[in-house]
């Protein structure tokens, strides 16, 4: 029972010790992670030699992490380590509103009530779709260099070394995960499409909002997952 519970929970590690145990597996997931990073726009190659000294010691280390499903396959993540970015902004700046458990369930009573159609969707990738606000840098380390480079040759020219281990830094366009204020970069991303959408944000709970269509009402709330 203890193991079969361990193996349950911690089914995540980091990119070392998955290459370790799973071999050109998990090299694989890890190329497919930075595949779609790389495809959706998320980085920028940047020289070192053209950084400053602060802005490369205020860059965030990238952790790259293996998940193994439970369907057995392998999936490579990629996060930001943004504890560096903790003092540079105060909690309005970085809080993200999610949907209150009171609201969540009176729109789930009158769903039922009313006996609405009702659907529950995820945004693959979400914060990736929201854009950096500010100059942002992450720190690729090692072995994750080499991947990186095999997704896409341009990255090479930026490859340099520090202390004999290859680094490559890369400015974030998007708002990835881990750094201090994704969570609500895409909140206000959300928030703002479906506005233009037409939806009207509800006063006491701003992670809900309705919209008449074909004279009947669409209610939908939601909420940032952080992690």
């Amino acid at each position: 029972v203890h193991s079969y519970i361990s193996g349950f929970i911690f089914a995540q590690m980091t990119a070392k010790a998955g290459i370790k145990k799973h071999g050109q597996v998990a090299i694989d997931a890890l190329y497919k992670e930075f595949l779609q990073l790389h495809d959706l726009g998320v980085f920028e190659g940047q020289h070192a030699t053209a950084l400053t000294k602060e802005e490369r010691r205020a860059a965030l280390r990238a952790i790259n992490l293996i998940k193994e499903k439970r369907s057995g396959l392998l999936k490579g993540r990629t996060v930001a380590d943004g504890r560096k970015q903790r003092s540079l902004h105060t909690k309005e700046e970085t809080t993200s509103p999610t949907v209150s458990t009171d609201a969540l369930m009176l729109s789930t009573m009158i769903d039922a009530y009313e006996e609405r159609d009702v659907a529950t969707a995820d945004v693959a990738g979400a914060y990736l779709h929201a854009d950096q606000d500010d100059f942002t840098l992450i720190k690729l380390e090692g072995a994750s260099v080499d991947i990186m480079c095999d997704v896409c040759e341009e990255y090479k020219e930026f490859v340099t070394y520090e202390n004999g281990k290859k680094v490559l830094y890369l400015r974030l366009l998007k708002a990835l995960y881990g750094c201090a204020k994704s969570a609500l970069l895409w909140h206000e991303l959300f928030t703002g499409t479906l506005t233009h959408m037409g939806f009207e944000l509800n006063p006491y709970d701003t992670c809900v909002a309705n919209k008449v269509v074909n004279e009947k009402q669409c209610t939908t709330a939601w909420y940032v997952d952080c992690h």
